[in-house]
């Protein structure tokens, strides 16, 4: 079974773990034998030198969510230097301040130009990688990709909106959005289709409002069918 666990996302996290054992959050999971490449590791954005090679030996999967650190002002992760020490990358969006895979993708390749003041940290099949393969590791799903035996999981993209029109497939990741989605395929099976759910049909953005609006609200508890705005602070 995969294992995660959110890791150093913020430097109190770290203060707090050092006073308390003397060690980094890292470093306890390591004495812990928590290490193993059934291991992901959420946010991994404050690392000593020692914490990246640990996870990078013992093989973990770190899971980066760039718009998320950047909404909350969490810093910019080590992301590099952990796929260059061994770690494998997938990505994720936690707090859904973006839910595009896309932008999350960017995000990546962004923090890092601005931590290291150089372009093309990351090659579009590398980036390519951490939205598909880096997630089924994540998962425990096994490898992806197109091969026998991997799950059909597909996403067709729309290569002639302003966005991707030119783009050759190699650069789709760095210019297509969750927009230019047209078709996702989950296990051989049609899940959305034109910014539509299939089965039952729905629109997503019909279905979050509605949710939204139940949580702005509170059931009557002399007639449930009838919800009372909440009060705000």
């Amino acid at each position: 079974m995969p294992l995660h666990i959110h890791l150093s996302e913020q430097p109190q996290e770290n203060a707090e773990c050092l006073a308390e054992y003397g060690l980094t959050p890292t470093g306890l999971l390591h004495e812990l034998g928590a290490l193993t490449p059934r291991l992901s590791v959420v946010h991994a954005t404050h690392l000593t030198d020692a914490d990246i090679k640990l996870l990078g030996n013992a093989g973990v999967t770190a899971v980066f969510c760039p718009t998320t650190e950047a909404d909350l002002g969490d810093g910019i992760g080590p992301a590099r230097r952990l796929a260059d020490a061994g770690a494998r990358l997938a990505l994720g969006s936690d707090q859904n301040a973006v839910v595009d895979p896309f932008l999350e993708a960017r995000g990546l390749e962004a923090g890092e130009r601005l931590a290291s003041g150089r372009r093309g940290r990351f090659s579009p099949p590398e980036l390519t990688e951490t939205l598909t393969r880096g997630g089924y590791a994540s998962l425990g799903l096994g490898t992806g990709g197109l091969q026998v035996g991997a799950w059909l999981d597909l996403v067709e993209l729309d290569t002639d909106s302003v966005r991707t029109v030119g783009a050759g497939p190699d650069q789709l990741p760095l210019v297509a959005t969750a927009s230019d989605v047209r078709r996702v395929i989950v296990g051989g099976r049609i899940i959305a289709s034109d910014g539509l759910l299939v089965s039952p049909a729905a629109n997503p953005a019909v279905l979050l409002g509605a949710a939204l609006h139940r949580l702005d609200h509170t059931i009557d508890r002399t007639n449930p069918a009838r919800l009372i705005p909440k009060e705000r602070a």
